[in-house]
């Protein structure tokens, strides 16, 4: 695919992987929608950091646990653009939940963001994709599950689950692939023993970056049109492990 003038719509693309994957695309010429929920300053910021380098932005705001919200971010998309030809599901949340002490607040806000919500945003794009592509950002919890965060982990099995099931669905006109993420960004604040634990979890023994995501994404993109169903890992050799 040629990233020239195409519409990508990313989501929860103001901050971290969003907003590095954001700029990846918008430096290869495509248009992009910037959606965000809480992140407005640093929508702004990505976008005006778009405009800087000559490229071709602009912010949607939507609460992605409402689908009422989801449905209103792709109508407004496709009213501004007339089309939608990528769509990246990234927007996602992330929290511990120690089993035995997990809430069913927390068990519906995880699957809320990081399953429920790429399924509509999916169904909603599909509408008005007459060809296209789709990469949903996952994780590699979701191959490998982590105790500690259980939920998490089983909205990203699921997110994997969704993208075999859509690339079924929705072929031959729109290929739909995954990322299975390993750590490629810390918190600012993590500690220096964290950061140590982190990388000695990978074969590579370090972590990687949003540049690492950014490239996967490019290539899915740009590097082959004989590509669906498919989960690549970008984890360092963690899954060895």
């Amino acid at each position: 695919m040629e990233l020239k003038n195409k519409v990508a719509l990313v989501t929860g693309g103001a901050v971290r992987v969003g907003k590095a994957i954001a700029l990846g695309l918008a430096k290869e010429g495509a248009q992009v929608a910037i959606h965000y929920h809480r992140s407005k300053q640093e929508a702004e910021k990505t976008l005006a950091e778009i405009n800087a380098m000559g490229g071709s932005g602009w912010l949607v705001a939507g609460d992605f646990s409402r689908v009422a919200d989801i449905e209103n971010v792709v109508a407004a998309c496709f009213q501004k653009f007339n089309r939608i030809d990528i769509l990246i599901n990234n927007a996602a949340i992330y929290f511990p939940t120690p089993f035995g002490e997990t809430t069913e607040q927390q068990w519906d806000d995880l699957m809320k963001i990081n399953l429920k919500a790429p399924f509509f945003c999916a169904q909603a794009v599909a509408k008005v994709m007459k060809q296209g592509k789709i990469i949903n950002i996952a994780d590699v919890a979701g191959i490998d599950p982590w105790p500690g965060f259980l939920p998490y982990s089983i909205s990203k099995a699921g997110l994997i689950a969704l993208t075999q099931g859509l690339a079924k669905t929705l072929a031959p006109n729109i290929q739909v692939n995954a990322i299975a993420a390993g750590t490629v960004l810390l918190q600012d604040n993590a500690p220096a023993e964290y950061k140590k634990e982190i990388e000695e979890l990978s074969l590579l023994k370090k972590i990687g970056s949003p540049a690492d995501i950014v490239n996967t994404v490019l290539y899915l993109l740009q590097g082959s049109d004989f590509l669906t169903g498919a989960v690549i890992p970008v984890e360092g050799g963690r899954l060895l492990v």
